[in-house]
C-alpha cells in the first residue's frame, strides 16, 4: 500500500506515493540551502524553487523519497530506467514540478507545506497552499 503523498486534490483527497514495480528515481530538493534565501511558504513557490533547483543541477538523486524522513525538503518521482542519465533525470523532475506548478494555480491540487516544512506533524493532512 502507498504512503500518503504530500500532494492532495481539490477536494481534500490525498494523492498517494507512486506505486510502481518499476525503477523510481526520487529527485529531491532541501529547501534549507539557499544562502540567506527563506524557504518556500507557498505551494506555488514551493514548485517554482523545485524547478529552478532540478534545472540547475543542485537538487539530490535517491531511490527513496526524502520528504518523509527529513524536514524542509520534497522529493519527486522521476520513473525510468535505473541507468538514466543524471541530467535527464533532473529535467524530467523540473517538468514534473512545472506541471504540478500548474496544477496548484488552477486549483486542482494543494501541497501540504506545513508537513513538508516541517511546521506539521508528518501524519497531519493540513493543506497549505497560499502564502
Amino acid at each position: 500500500m502507498p504512503q500518503p503523498g504530500m500532494f492532495s486534490r481539490a477536494d481534500g483527497s490525498n494523492i498517494a506515493e507512486i506505486d510502481t514495480e518499476d525503477f523510481v528515481h526520487w529527485v529531491t530538493v532541501d529547501f534549507t540551502k539557499f544562502g540567506g534565501r527563506t524557504a518556500p511558504n507557498s505551494g506555488e513557490r514551493m514548485m517554482r524553487l523545485m524547478a529552478e533547483q532540478c534545472r540547475s543541477g543542485v537538487a539530490t538523486i535517491t531511490p527513496f523519497p526524502q520528504h518523509h524522513n527529513q524536514k524542509c525538503c520534497l522529493s519527486l518521482p522521476v520513473v525510468g530506467d535505473p541507468e538514466l542519465v543524471h541530467v535527464h533525470i533532473l529535467w524530467r523532475a523540473a517538468e514534473i514540478a512545472d506541471w504540478h506548478w500548474e496544477e496548484i494555480v488552477a486549483g486542482r491540487e494543494t501541497i501540504d507545506t506545513k508537513r513538508i516544512l516541517g511546521d506539521a506533524p508528518w501524519w497531519s493532512r493540513v493543506q497549505v497552499n497560499g502564502a
